[in-house]
């Protein structure tokens, strides 16, 4: 059987592994001239910067894409992250943990009710799941200004959005009570994007730079690249999103309902800081959650536990926002002035490196968290990556989602106690 995969990001890769595994002969077509997309390592003024991502996962050891790597026996460390989180409120940063004090009795209580119905799967369903997630926790808690700050900066973190429906929310709290909290990995996103690509190559399958894809002739089962290259497939595995899927193989090969609510999608955008400090780490690996801020979300530290990823004697720091507006310098003066904040004494201790804008053709995600538009209707082709995560799936994690349901179509194997 041959399978062809259109991108090497981390969707990509994590199929392309597996079908080799599974015995497929396997071609993995990557317009750029690395693997990883924007889950690989930036090598910057001596830093190892990040493509996108922040060299964490949200999941850490314990989540499905951590489970993933496993069975694929790759050669990849992640460190769970002690503590799961930290908290900047008031002025001070501490232990989520003590963020319980700012909620009143009754609102503790309906916050630990809420948990436990979401730990035993009593979600919101029907209208109530289409709902503002942060009205929806409202709701259930009380119009706590600490709640709200918080629930704003986690999506934010993690999903790089302002808002979800409560039906999304619920799943990802309910991921996280699951699966724990993030972890960082040792030697960065490379590191695991770099041992997929070696495992695909090693078992066999080729992984190919520089082949830009322009087409897809669904009904001859084969992918024309820029160069004239022509590609014959049993099995196509798209990492490119949905619409760039749907635009390669033609809008006339998809009826109506189909392209409108294609069309529909959004994507989540965001800005990333990445900052250098001189002297020891600071946080540790954990992620601080910010919401005296206006625009930043978190930031992380992930030379914390990989060294190699600063110069000697400086640290690497990375602070995210989801995007407010389409005035990419007016949010970017926004988010510098929050890490100001956040580091007063920035001038003396080190620098703002290098500030990557997630948006348009290159977002954060193809697909915000809380879309969905199902399996895609093209017999034999399968969308995974940023643009196909299951509901509850937060960033990589949900791209680990999205195979595992590939490989469950392509019947290579079952991972239904994986779906939040």
């Amino acid at each position: 059987m041959r399978a062809v995969v259109i991108g090497a990001g981390i969707g990509g890769l994590l199929a392309s592994s597996f079908l080799v595994k599974s015995g497929y002969k396997v071609t993995v077509l990557e317009k750029a001239p690395y693997t990883g997309g924007r889950f690989t390592n930036l090598n910057y003024k001596g830093f190892g910067l990040s493509t996108g991502a922040f060299h964490m996962l949200p999941h850490g050891e314990d989540g499905p894409l951590a489970y993933l790597l496993k069975l694929l026996g790759a050669n990849v460390t992640i460190v769970n992250s002690n503590p799961k989180g930290m908290i900047f409120y008031e002025g001070k940063t501490f232990h989520y943990r003590e963020g319980w004090k700012y909620l009143g009795w009754r609102e503790r209580v309906r916050a630990v009710k809420l948990l436990a119905d979401i730990k035993r799967n009593k979600l919101p369903t029907g209208e109530e799941a289409e709902t503002s997630g942060r009205k929806w926790i409202r709701e259930k808690i009380g119009d706590n200004e600490f709640v709200d700050l918080f629930i704003k900066s986690f999506l934010g973190w993690a999903d790089s959005v302002l808002d979800v429906p409560a039906g999304e929310l619920a799943r990802e709290i309910k991921a996280a009570l699951k699966w724990g909290g993030p972890g960082l990995v040792k030697g960065g996103c490379k590191a695991i994007t770099g041992e997929l690509a070696r495992i695909t190559d090693e078992k066999g399958g080729r992984v190919l730079r520089r082949k830009r894809v322009v087409e897809v002739d669904a009904d001859a089962k084969k992918v024309i690249t820029a160069d004239g290259d022509e590609f014959a497939y049993d099995v196509l595995v798209s990492n490119v999103g949905i619409t760039e899927t749907v635009e390669l193989i033609g809008r006339d090969s998809f009826d109506h309902e189909y392209l409108k609510r294609v069309d529909s999608l959004k994507p989540s955008e965001g800005i990333k800081y990445n900052v250098a400090l001189k002297g020891e780490p600071r946080i540790g690996n954990t992620v601080v959650f910010t919401l005296d801020t206006e625009r930043i979300n978190g930031y992380n530290e992930p030379s914390s536990i990989s060294p190699e990823l600063a110069p000697e004697g400086y640290t690497l720091m990375m602070f995210h926002h989801a995007l407010h507006s389409e005035n990419v310098k007016a949010e970017q003066r926004k988010g510098i002035e929050d890490i100001y904040k956040l580091l007063p004494n920035l001038d003396e201790e080190g620098k703002i490196l290098l500030i990557q804008t997630y948006l348009d053709g290159n977002p954060v995600n193809r697909v915000a968290s809380g879309q969905t538009v199902g399996d895609f209707p093209i017999q034999d082709v399968y969308v995974v990556g940023d643009a196909y995560k299951p509901p509850g799936g937060v960033e990589v994690e949900g791209v680990a989602l999205g195979v595992m349901k590939t490989l469950e179509r392509l019947g290579i194997s079952r991972f239904g106690e994986w779906y939040p």
